[in-house]
């Protein structure tokens, strides 16, 4: 099954074009790299500072191409979008540079707060579910789905010298990086990886009201997305939480089961 992230292309027509340009400006900001401010990390941060201030003006950027950031101010204008929400994505990218990792569980809140949840809440924008409850139930399925990535791309992420499990829940189950990167699992390990999908099905049940305020083609892209995420989850466990020996995926008679079962209106995880 693919990574769960979602309804990109199961919009209308009208909106599809949308949905791509926040999608664009989101990925765009991946792997930021400073222009002309290569030298100290008061000079980085001043450049970021400038360059959410121009997001949150709908003035023109450095950090992302013109094509991006135009389409990106158009879709905030047409849609009534906040575009201070394409701002914090700007803020979350700051802790994108070079070696990502994050001392504790409040900084690593902290960024996601910055990065997947607004984007989350501009595509609910985009949705009609711009209410606050809206935003805030988008807000939760944002982690839960940003979170679940992560996990899965975990052994490919810490190669790549990026973690995105907080350092002091490592240091509490006695796992070190270079553990996670070679994949020795052990019970600290597996606690730690357990720790971790609590938190995202935490996440994506306070998220789900959302689901019933969508239409019902959003509807049930969301949820199969949805169901789809707390199945990986079961895989994980059925695992043992091995991540490193084969990607986890769904074998294709659990894809249709999901399928199947969203259409029904049921999880086949309750």
């Amino acid at each position: 099954m693919d990574l769960p992230r979602p309804f990109y292309n199961q919009w209308s027509s009208q909106r599809r074009p949308a949905a791509h340009a926040l999608w664009d400006w989101h990925s765009a900001l991946t792997q930021p790299q400073p222009i002309g401010e290569n030298g100290t990390e008061e000079r980085q941060q001043h450049f970021f500072e400038e360059e959410r201030a121009r997001a949150e003006a709908g003035e023109p950027m450095r950090l992302v191409r013109k094509e991006v950031w135009q389409e990106a101010y158009s879709v905030c204008h047409e849609h009534d979008l906040d575009r201070s929400l394409l701002a914090a994505q700007v803020a979350g990218a700051r802790h994108l540079q070079g070696t990502v990792q994050f001392e504790t569980s409040a900084v690593l809140k902290q960024f996601v707060g910055l990065w997947a949840v607004p984007h989350g809440q501009l595509l609910a924008g985009l949705a009609g579910a711009g209410l606050s409850i809206h935003r805030q139930y988008a807000g939760e399925l944002a982690r839960g789905f940003f979170h679940l990535n992560r996990l899965i791309s975990l052994p490919q992420d810490v190669k790549k010298g990026k973690l995105f499990l907080p350092l002091d829940n490592l240091e509490q189950r006695g796992v070190s990086v270079e553990q996670l990167r070679t994949g020795d699992i052990d019970e600290g390990m597996r606690g730690l990886l357990w720790k971790e999908s609590v938190r995202i099905r935490d996440a994506l049940a306070q998220g789900r009201p959302l689901i019933a305020n969508l239409s019902l083609r959003q509807r049930f892209a969301l949820k199969r997305f949805w169901v789809g995420a707390l199945e990986l989850l079961k895989e994980l466990e059925r695992r043992d939480f091995d991540l490193w020996s084969r990607p986890l995926n769904l074998p294709f008679f659990r894809r249709v089961q999901v399928y199947v079962q969203t259409l029904l209106g049921r999880s086949v995880s309750q």
